[in-house]
């Protein structure tokens, strides 16, 4: 789970926003630990931890999800990771299993995401390592977009008439950016 960011749209750290009594990443990561068996999450070195999950520092200085895509890369033992991003309170392991359903256990295309009306959603997808050496380069490059790399890697779009089978108004992609977004 990505939770490193910097939140300045929120103005105060989403992961740890409190939302009924839970904190945003333990809904998240509720969700994946139902579907996943092992989940972790990647944040600024300092960061607090508001979830008890095992972390994984992401040591870049840039505050951008392609950096922490990476670190979960790098940490990774598996050849593919399924990321998240921590402001997704409406994420459900439904929705997950739906996206997982179109990745190959080998081979296959680096990249699996959602692709909805708005367009490609880079941040519930799933990665392979091999993606590594690419990400690399635009990172160093200061290319951060992730929806460039989606673009311009291999990459399965799972459409969203599939997903709204799964989830009607796709409440699982409906992220927390600002104050307003709140539920």
């Amino acid at each position: 789970m990505l939770a490193g960011g910097a939140s300045s749209r929120m103005g105060r750290d989403k992961a740890s926003l409190d939302l009924d009594g839970t904190a945003m990443a333990s809904r998240v990561a509720s969700a994946l630990g139902d579907c996943l068996s092992t989940v972790r999450i990647v944040l600024r070195p300092g960061q607090p931890n508001p979830t008890d999950l095992p972390r994984i520092d992401d040591h870049h200085e840039a505050r951008a999800p392609i950096v922490g895509v990476a670190a979960a890369l790098e940490a990774a033992e598996a050849p593919a990771v399924l990321v998240a991003a921590c402001d997704l309170p409406g994420l459900h392991a439904r929705f997950l299993l739906a996206l997982l359903a179109h990745v190959p256990a080998s081979g296959g295309p680096e990249i699996v995401a959602p692709r909805t009306s708005r367009g490609p959603e880079p941040l519930v997808a799933v990665y392979r390592r091999t993606l590594l050496p690419e990400l690399g380069r635009r990172i160093g490059a200061g290319e951060l977009a992730l929806q460039g790399l989606l673009r311009d890697c291999d990459t399965r779009f799972v459409d969203a008439a599939l997903l709204r089978e799964i989830d009607p108004d796709l409440e699982a992609l409906r992220n927390v950016n600002r104050p307003e977004d709140l539920p």
